[in-house]
């Protein structure tokens, strides 16, 4: 007997998406992680500075986070795959402007949102460099190259984005010719 009540199996539509948050948070979340630690510090009002955070090793966690973020966002051949298989996962889930979106902000997101949590945590006496010259000391911790790596971000967008836009349109293309929801 058949319980009209229970909700109905999941499709292949709610696993593609499924799928897809789950590359695109391997692509967001690092980034997404280090602006909750500076959401951390900013609500324990933790300024930027080389101070420790009220005993909190809040600077080791964002060297920690900005680290992983950097190593996903530089290597941009990888950042645009995982976003080309989050459109193809779009994709599965008849949603091609979603694909195509996908492939063209994932990878640019995953350069810019860990730049801003760097600019927004830099102080006077500590500012990011493309030479890496110079080494910041943040909430107790020393920074190193993952705050130099915000200033290298700019020329590592200029050379993503034609790859990412070439992209984004093939795969919005070939989306609304074959993967679109037909309506009756």
């Amino acid at each position: 007997m058949h319980d009209f009540n229970s909700p109905p199996p999941p499709t292949g539509r709610g696993k593609a998406l499924w799928v897809w948050f789950i590359l695109a948070m391997a692509l967001l979340g690092p980034a997404l992680l280090a602006w909750g630690v500076r959401g951390i510090a900013f609500a324990f009002s933790c300024k930027p500075g080389p101070e420790i955070c009220h005993g909190l090793p809040l600077g080791y966690v964002l060297h920690s986070t900005l680290d992983l973020a950097w190593f996903i966002g530089t290597n941009t051949f990888a950042a645009l795959m995982v976003a080309l298989a989050a459109g193809i996962a779009a994709l599965f889930a008849k949603r091609p402007l979603f694909a195509a979106l996908s492939l063209l902000a994932l990878p640019l997101a995953t350069l810019v949102l860990p730049s801003f949590a760097v600019f927004y945590s830099t102080y006077g006496g500590c500012q990011p460099n493309e030479s890496g010259i110079g080494d910041c000391l943040l909430w107790g911790s020393h920074m190193g190259m993952a705050f130099h790596h915000a200033a290298m971000a700019p020329w590592l967008i200029y050379a993503l984005m034609p790859y990412a836009f070439a992209l984004s349109l093939m795969v919005g293309a070939i989306g609304f010719m074959f993967c679109r929801e037909r309506r009756a």
